[in-house]
């Protein structure tokens, strides 16, 4: 992953906050005017939203919009939001379900005004009922997603804006494809921390020991959508 990822990812902590009943999820869909291609993507966003699953297809393709969304999830329930970023800075963000927890997830697009380009989708309340690439969840240990990618893989020091990023999935099934990248972010559990694993320009694997001893649980999760070229 590289940092504009991170960059992207990152919301002062994704505030967690709002978000309608079961019964606005999605709008009707009127079967017999509406064309084949637009139920298939209309179904396969049901999908996504009674299981909660977060990936790179519908519907949070690098196309999708507030309307596609609120299609998908409810009008009531895809607000747009202004929150703490990294570094001081304020991010534009587009919340599904902003006010409850167990489903709330955050999107970024590109082009703040607009609200086209999709950036990146993270979730990170720790009762979210999210799963993510790999079956990655809130809480899952570093062995979980390490098993999730197939191997060991490589992380940002922690303890500062960006720590804690997975930094290089080393060829690992959660690696980026086709401009979709798997993001995750891990914390320790540990209260103290050696200084190999601790900090910016720092990137140990997750196999260490230090790492290891460190107890990182997943803190935060997502996709990002590389920029078009």
């Amino acid at each position: 992953m590289r940092v504009f990822v991170a960059a992207s990812l990152i919301c002062g902590g994704l505030l967690v906050a709002a978000c309608g009943g079961e019964a606005d999820v999605a709008p009707a869909v009127d079967v017999a005017k509406t064309p084949a291609p637009a139920l298939e993507s209309a179904a396969e966003g049901a999908r996504a939203t009674a299981s909660l699953v977060l990936g790179c297809g519908a519907p949070f393709t690098r196309g999708a919009t507030p309307a596609s969304l609120a299609a998908v999830f409810g009008r009531a329930n895809v607000i747009p939001e202004t929150i703490a970023g990294p570094e001081g800075a304020q991010m534009n963000v587009t919340a599904i379900y902003p006010t409850d927890p167990a489903r709330r997830i955050e999107v970024v697009f590109r082009n703040e005004e607009e609200r086209t380009d999709l950036s990146a989708v993270m979730v990170s309340a720790p009762e979210s009922q999210w799963t993510g690439p790999g079956g990655v969840k809130i809480g899952d240990g570093i062995e979980a997603v390490e098993a999730a990618n197939g191997m060991p893989f490589e992380v940002m020091g922690f303890q500062w804006d960006y720590g804690g990023f997975v930094a290089d999935w080393k060829g690992g099934k959660l690696g980026e494809a086709n401009g979709c990248a798997p993001a995750v972010r891990l914390a320790p559990g540990a209260d103290s921390l050696p200084a190999d694993i601790v900090g910016d320009g720092v990137q140990p694997a997750s196999n260490l020991p230090a790492m290891r001893a460190a107890q990182p649980k997943v803190s935060a999760f997502g996709i990002s959508w590389a920029p078009q070229s």
